[in-house]
């Protein structure tokens, strides 16, 4: 039976020089990935909370060039989670309950700041909504959106 629980957990880690190091996108209730645990990693991987939030979507899918429709939404979860969750880490955002990611723990130890939070699955559905890349999506308000300022 499918899960009805759609909320999505992040966990984003940075090194002491506040570089992005690793990050995994997994559902909640059942652990498993969406897509895959870090679809973007070769892409996001040692970049910067502030060069993440820059990253715009047309730019992201130019650089990883997804073949289809299902490829182009999850890439684009995968980059609007991880904004998130930099914001949070930035100071950019709140990182309470009702924010795009929702902080549960912020650990720094061994030179690593690790952030563990849900991810609002209606925000991102929204963000990617806003987009206009994919096709099966109703709103094409525009080709060249660029990622909100809250992240």
């Amino acid at each position: 039976m499918p899960c009805t629980d759609v909320t999505e957990c992040i966990e984003v880690v940075l090194d002491a020089d506040d570089r992005l190091v690793s990050y995994a996108l997994r559902k909640r209730t059942c652990g498993r990935a969406v897509g895959a645990d870090a679809l973007l990693d070769t892409l996001l991987t040692g970049k910067t909370p502030a060069e993440i939030a820059r990253l715009a979507p047309d730019d992201l899918l130019d650089q990883y060039r997804p073949s289809g429709d299902i490829e182009v939404f999850l890439a684009l979860k995968h980059l609007f989670a991880v904004q998130a969750a930099c914001a949070v880490l930035s100071g950019a955002a709140p990182g309470g309950p009702h924010d795009p990611c929702a902080a549960a723990s912020i650990v720094c130890e061994a030179g690593l700041t690790r952030l563990t939070g849900l991810i609002r699955v209606d925000v991102v559905h929204e963000e990617i909504r806003a987009c206009g890349r994919c096709a099966g999506c109703t709103s094409m308000q525009s080709a060249h959106a660029q990622p909100p300022d809250r992240l």
